[in-house]
């Protein structure tokens, strides 16, 4: 795209040529300095008019990962706080409908981490198999989120807890991977490790909220 000269940088040249026009004809001593004083300008202005008219120099994009499709949740399982002890059902239901979309961002995480294999500057990811650590989270996600629709089994508390320890090892993994890396790495990795910590948060908040209420309902079947 070119750009249009302003109209201050016209006036000059406008006021230069009528100088050259009357400058050529007078005659005296006065002739010399104003044909130079016109020329000097005309040129000064044509340079500042050059400048404009050409194409400025293209700027090098770099695509920033976005997380557009985040589900945010809120406090993850903080319905559960409001059940009583005998809605299993409920709280059921609700737990695995919020797991299920700390699950989908697991599975959004792990494909923008996917999209940097390869490219130059990302080697170091490359080489540590990176994707695999975050495919294995997305996978124990989607493996909790089934076993949820059979019900609150012992197991699934102490999986909830590896799922947040695996999302703050890559959330850590990712901030020693972009220190002294240039500005356009920063770019890429910081948006994934923020993500990777709130995955983690999430998960503890899940895991804090769901151990509560089952301890509760427990107590209520024990009291009963």
């Amino acid at each position: 795209m070119i750009m249009r000269p302003p109209l201050l940088t016209i006036i000059p040249l406008f006021l230069a040529v009528i100088a050259l026009i009357i400058a050529s004809g007078t005659s005296g001593y006065l002739l010399p300095l104003t044909a130079v004083l016109a020329a000097v300008t005309v040129l000064v202005v044509l340079g500042i008019i050059s400048q404009y008219m050409k194409p400025p120099a293209e700027v090098k994009q770099v695509p920033i990962e976005n997380f557009y499709l985040w589900a945010d949740i809120g406090e993850s399982g903080a319905e559960l706080r409001r059940l009583s002890p005998g809605d299993v059902e409920a709280a059921t239901r609700i737990a695995s409908a919020d797991l299920g979309s700390l699950s989908s961002n697991a599975d959004l995480l792990n494909s923008r981490i996917s999209l940097l294999l390869g490219r130059d500057g990302f080697e170091e990811l490359t080489q540590e198999k990176f994707n695999g650590q975050t495919e294995k989270l997305s996978e124990d996600l989607r493996g909790i989120t089934k076993q949820l629709k059979k019900g609150f089994q012992a197991e699934i508390l102490s999986s909830i807890e590896q799922c947040a320890s695996q999302a703050d090892r890559i959330a850590n993994k990712l901030y020693d991977f972009q220190r002294g890396k240039s500005e356009v790495v920063h770019v890429y990795v910081e948006p994934l490790r923020r993500a990777a910590e709130k995955l983690s948060s999430d998960l503890r908040l899940a895991f804090t909220n769901i151990s509560n209420f089952v301890k509760s309902a427990s107590a209520g079947d024990e009291s009963s």
